[in-house]
């Protein structure tokens, strides 16, 4: 098994590595999680585990991002949270088919992780089937950030899209082309462009 670690804090990374090669697995750490996500698909992991605290808004791009299959691997994704996430969090992680989650690391955390990397899930984290229908991933042209998130509404290839990271959109206006992005539907993707038809009360795309 290998395992990609995504954190910053030496005290997180001391405690988890010896944890994790307990178990015999391959262990790959990053501390920048877009470079770890830039490699992902040449990682290739088997599982995944992310300290949520150090990146609150990119941890739910990176699990997006991995669990579309767009990278080419599909990894068990871990989330380490030393501080608590609120309910929306928790409904956040469930519906993007988080495995498992832990909050310390005491040994009662670490014996999470090690049934974590046993393959045992709790049931209250395990992939949810009626998640979003519609995705979408794209880079967007005016800072060259990776945006994913889902589509709220789709009529006529009319779309309403809800970024995960609302501020990676902000700068989209009416009229902006996006040539390539990937569009999944039931977990099945294909490349489309797409148009900024509005970007006012929501973000209204129109998929071409």
């Amino acid at each position: 098994m290998k395992v990609l670690l995504i954190a910053e804090e030496d005290q997180t990374i001391n405690a988890l590595v010896p944890a994790i090669k307990k178990s015999g697995a391959e262990i790959i750490t990053y501390r920048w999680l877009l470079k770890a996500l830039d490699n992902v698909e040449e990682i290739a992991p088997d599982m995944v585990i992310i300290s949520t605290a150090e990146y609150p808004r990119h941890w739910k791009t990176f699990v997006q991002f991995t669990k579309s299959g767009i990278g080419g691997v599909v990894p068990k994704v871990i989330l380490y949270n030393s501080r608590p996430m609120n309910d929306d969090e928790k409904a956040k992680a469930r519906s993007l088919g988080v495995f498992g989650m832990f909050n310390s690391l005491d040994e009662k955390g670490l014996e999470k992780v090690e049934k974590y990397l046993a393959g045992k899930s709790e049931q209250t984290f395990g992939y949810v089937s009626n998640g979003p229908k519609f995705e979408l991933v794209f880079t967007n042209p005016k800072n060259e950030c990776l945006v994913t998130g889902i589509v709220k509404r789709l009529s006529d290839n009319r779309i309403e899209f809800a970024s995960d990271v609302p501020d990676l959109v902000k700068n989209l206006a009416a009229g902006d082309t996006i040539e390539r992005a990937t569009f999944g539907e039931n977990k099945i993707y294909k490349y489309v462009g797409v148009k900024v038809l509005s970007n006012e009360k929501a973000l209204e795309l129109k998929l071409t």
